[in-house]
């Protein structure tokens, strides 16, 4: 974005704190739900689909969902992410339970250093399975809802807003071939 327009200074702030867009000065939020947040205009700009991810050394002793139930299944605050998939996979009877984080990034650390299974939205971690990092072992993912921009609603969207609005969609555009 910075690339093609040098004239807009972004802040970029990240945390899983409830977002008060007037209080702290924000024109845009990127945040992850269903999009119905009250006051604020949503635009949709990523799905991505969850799965379990882990360190490659303890992907070689999960042959099937079940096997879950042995290793600590590292969670976020979201508590009915787990559930879900594990209902998805058809693992009845494991029970998540493993240290609850409060982002994806520490959820990502974690199991990449071995700690456990994190359950994780695989677009934002392509690298880290590209590179082998972290490690898919069931084909099964489960849709927990989607990343979208947002806006007040009693705010004029301004000129800057819009141009990273559109670029935030074309980027989304991209990231699922079109």
């Amino acid at each position: 974005f910075e690339a093609a327009h040098p004239d807009i200074e972004l802040r970029v702030q990240t945390h899983n704190n409830r977002i008060d867009l007037a209080s702290e000065g924000l024109d845009l939020a990127i945040r992850f739900g269903d999009g119905d947040w009250q006051g604020q205009e949503c635009t949709a700009v990523l799905d991505t689909p969850f799965a379990p991810l882990c360190a490659p050394g303890l992907a070689t002793r999960l042959h099937d969902p079940a096997d879950l139930a042995g290793v600590p299944l590292l969670r976020s605050y979201r508590t009915d992410e787990w559930p879900r998939w594990l209902a998805a996979a058809g693992a009845a009877g494991v029970e998540a339970r493993g240290p609850v984080f409060d982002s994806s990034l520490a959820l990502a650390a974690a199991a990449s250093g071995g700690s456990g299974v994190a359950l994780l939205p695989l677009r934002m971690f392509e690298r880290e399975i590209a590179e082998g990092r972290l490690v898919q072992p069931f084909a099964a993912t489960v849709e927990l809802g989607r990343y979208w921009l947002t806006r007040l609603r009693s705010r004029t969207e301004r000129e800057p807003a819009a141009r990273f609005r559109l670029w935030l969609e074309e980027q989304g555009r991209e990231a699922v071939g079109g």
